[in-house]
């Protein structure tokens, strides 16, 4: 009798349980150029610093602002206004840098302000159809009413690369 009573509740849990998927999270770095907000995944950043000197480089291209001193290592320093097809191309009066976080290259984005992160499901951005990986964009995010352009970090060092001759 108590066997019985046992398989029985066994059989309606079997029943109820059901497989919840575990939906991959992604934490992004929304901050802001100017008065627009951009957004990069929150794991392609290395570090946010402040207050740091940019020396200028002879001869660049006029997105790169030159280079920063972190710890020793020399960062260059990338206005990415100057790329996104922006009217305004001034850098950001803010000493406000994302060192970004690269296996071979050192390069930092130039921007205003940092606003705040935000977990969002894989799923949540809207990629841009056709995007290849030179686009300085991958795709918006849909946050608080805001559409947010998320950047395309890989696409500075690849910039970078053909402009130097060593792509």
């Amino acid at each position: 009798m108590n066997e019985e009573i046992v398989e029985q509740i066994v059989q309606k849990t079997e029943e109820r349980t059901e497989i919840i998927e575990e939906k991959k999270m992604i934490t992004w770095l929304i901050f802001s150029i100017g008065k627009k907000k951009y957004a990069v995944r929150s794991g392609d950043v290395m570090e946010i610093i402040r207050d740091v000197s940019v020396y200028k480089l002879p001869f660049m291209q006029s997105y790169i602002e030159g280079v920063l001193n972190r710890r020793g290592d020399p960062f260059t320093v990338i206005n990415p206004l100057a790329l996104i097809g922006e009217e305004d191309t001034t850098p950001p009066k803010e000493p406000l840098f994302l060192i970004l976080k690269r296996t071979d290259d050192e390069i930092s984005l130039h921007i205003s302000d940092i606003l705040f992160f935000a977990e969002m499901e894989e799923g949540d951005m809207n990629i841009i159809p056709g995007n290849n990986e030179e686009g300085f964009f991958l795709g918006t995010l849909v946050y608080g009413g805001d559409e947010i352009p998320v950047i395309n970090t890989n696409a500075f060092e690849l910039l970078i690369r053909k402009d130097l001759g060593s792509a």
